[in-house]
């Protein structure tokens, strides 16, 4: 029996008087790493991945992403999609912070794991539909973020200020020196299938949005070509202030938005059922096999080759801004 995602029990439908509302969730004092929006009239939200420079995934991120998803299940029953978006226009998220895997406390390191595991639970149990808006680059569990939506829709690259910017996705973690978790390895073959994400896992692969459609890992990608002229007032109004102004006319988000408001529409009981029939057995996988998946990770990333993988994988990071 799962307890942790929020499930059919706890599936509260109502609310038809429009309420906008936008702030910051931090997981800790002072610490403001998501945005969100509501507007409960039309069943929407919107959850955005606020921690510059690149999204990285630490433990506080993970407790606010978890902490925001509940905030709109439990606190707005009117709402019934939630889009999940990143206040940097090049980079969805980059995956796991690194700092938390080198030289890691080991206390630390084990909370950080049950936090990320969490997120899964949390996210991919959802009793909302979720739609992740890929304007940037989403390696590793940056990915993982994506897949575990219910919608994917992704932008195929154009001009940024005047230099190219081409995103891509996948679970690159081999490229690190490092293993993608058993559970996010087969939430990939699932999206997938097995032998194209048993190549890509292996590899490391990164796809760009053209070939991320044609092998189902997202789906929808949007052109520069698709650029709209005018921007979606309703979609304005939801968004939070930063990006009221960039994205609002932004051609990804308003089809995110488009797909959400078609999530919104779809009778919840029906399709939480229907989420649940291919989600509750992994789930429940999850939940029982939570600490040995722990132990598991904080078994192989604390070992000597790994964690000089890591460094290396820092110094090359370095080197590279350096240019």
């Amino acid at each position: 029996m799962i307890t942790s995602p929020p499930l059919l029990t706890r599936l509260r439908i109502g609310g038809s008087i429009a309420i906008r509302h936008h702030r910051r969730l931090s997981a800790a004092a002072g610490d403001n790493m998501i945005q969100t929006g509501i507007d409960e009239g039309r069943g929407l939200s919107i959850l955005v991945l606020d921690r510059p420079p690149a999204n990285s995934l630490s433990m506080e991120m993970n407790e606010a992403i978890s902490s925001s998803i509940k905030d709109i299940e439990e606190n707005y029953p009117g709402v019934q999609s939630v889009i999940l978006a990143s206040s940097n226009p090049t980079i969805f998220s980059a995956g796991l912070d690194v700092a938390e895997l080198i030289a890691p406390d080991s206390d630390r390191l084990r909370q950080f794991w049950h936090s990320l595991q969490q997120v899964y639970v949390d996210l991919y149990g959802s009793r909302l539909a979720t739609v992740a808006c890929l304007n940037g680059h989403a390696p590793a569990a940056g990915c993982f973020l994506a897949m575990a939506c219910d919608y994917r829709v992704m932008y195929s690259g154009g001009n940024i200020d005047g230099r190219k910017h081409v995103p891509t996705i996948g679970l690159n973690e081999t490229q690190l020196g490092i293993a993608a978790p058993p559970w996010m390895g087969h939430l990939l073959v699932r999206t997938i299938g097995f032998r194209r994400a048993e190549l890509a896992l292996a590899m490391g692969t990164l796809f760009p949005a053209h070939t991320a459609l044609e092998i189902g890992l997202v789906d929808e990608i949007i052109s520069s070509d698709d650029t709209k002229e005018s921007r979606n007032d309703a979609l304005q109004a939801l968004l939070p202030d930063k990006m009221k102004i960039t994205h609002a006319s932004n051609p990804v988000m308003q089809q995110a938005y488009i797909q959400a408001t078609r999530f919104a529409q779809i009778p919840a009981q029906a399709r939480i059922a229907t989420k649940m029939i291919t989600r509750s057995k992994h789930l429940e996988d999850m939940i029982a096999k939570r600490e040995q998946d722990i132990d598991h990770f904080c078994n192989f990333i604390t070992q000597d080759g790994v964690q000089r993988n890591l460094m290396e994988y820092v110094r090359q990071l370095k080197t590279k801004s350096k240019k």
